[in-house]
């Protein structure tokens, strides 16, 4: 199982940060909801494209020992299963749906230039999910207030 979690960085910052096992060590197991600490268990190593990075990059996993289950910790930069950073993804995504370019030129766009089929199957999949995406977003928000006006009534008293 991998867990998102919050790191304000650089990959560059990330890797530096990656010796210190108890730095995010999980306090309860997410599988199995034993709230004991995992223990560290090693590394799994992931590619990644970024704006400043490409390359190979290390995620650490923990081990419950009640459900023996691992669990890894991904930094919120990467989505799980995709090689490219939620910065790259967000470029493409800005230039190709709300600049109006091509998904050629969208491509080019996005930093470092990719081809255009994987900014394809982004919108794709952005597209198949869009509305499950719509529903969490809108639980994240506050509404809207009514641009109708409520009108006052006047009441005179004699």
């Amino acid at each position: 199982m991998q867990i998102l979690h919050p790191f304000a960085g650089s990959v560059q910052q990330y890797n530096e940060q990656l010796s210190n096992p108890d730095a995010h060590r999980p306090s309860y197991c997410p599988q199995c909801q034993t709230k004991r600490p995992l223990s560290a268990h090693g590394f799994y190593t992931r590619t990644l494209i970024d704006t400043a990075f490409e390359g190979v990059i290390r995620v650490r996993r923990y081990l419950c020992h009640a459900c023996r289950r691992t669990v890894s910790l991904l930094p919120e930069f990467i989505l799980p299963y995709l090689r490219s950073s939620v910065i790259v993804i967000a470029l493409f995504l800005i230039a190709r749906l709300l600049g109006g370019q091509t998904i050629e030129a969208a491509a080019r766009t996005a930093l470092p230039p990719m081809p255009y089929q994987r900014g394809q199957f982004w919108i794709c999949r952005l597209h198949s999910h869009a509305q499950t995406l719509c529903a969490a977003l809108a639980a994240l928000t506050q509404p809207w207030p009514s641009r109708r006006r409520a009108k006052l009534r006047i009441v005179k008293r004699t």
